[in-house]
């Protein structure tokens, strides 16, 4: 089943709308005080070099989170006018619009998404 126009302009604004607050969230992230591009560092917030070495790669796995959703999102952004939209990249089947709606840069149906999670497990990764 195709989407509808009224689905693509709904899908188009929910990634539109999440682009600008991934464009917002790293420029929190990664502009410092001076408006120079950095990572925010922790460094004076304690002592303990441990704690700060453990804050400081949550903030670089948070940028580096955010920066990969973004780039997913103009991907996503891309195709939206294209017959590929909407079609899983391993099986050819439609994904499922509600599925689509949920997350509108997923790639995979949700069988051929589990299946790929499933044979690429990784400890504590995201799952679907």
């Amino acid at each position: 089943m195709s989407l509808t126009t009224d689905q693509r302009e709904t899908l188009r604004d929910k990634l539109q709308q999440r682009r600008i607050q991934m464009v917002a969230d790293l420029r929190d992230e990664s502009i410092s005080e001076d408006g120079t591009l950095a990572v925010r560092s922790h460094r004076g917030e304690t002592d303990d070099e441990a704690v700060v070495e453990a804050m400081d790669a949550v903030e670089i796995a948070s940028t580096a989170r955010d920066a990969s959703e973004l780039a997913a999102i103009d991907r996503a952004l891309q195709r939206l006018d294209t017959p590929d939209f909407g079609v899983c990249i391993d099986c050819g089947a439609d994904i499922e619009p509600a599925r689509l709606m949920a997350e509108p840069t997923v790639l995979r149906c949700t069988a051929c998404q589990q299946r790929f999670e499933h044979q690429h497990h990784t400890p504590g990764g995201a799952r679907l």
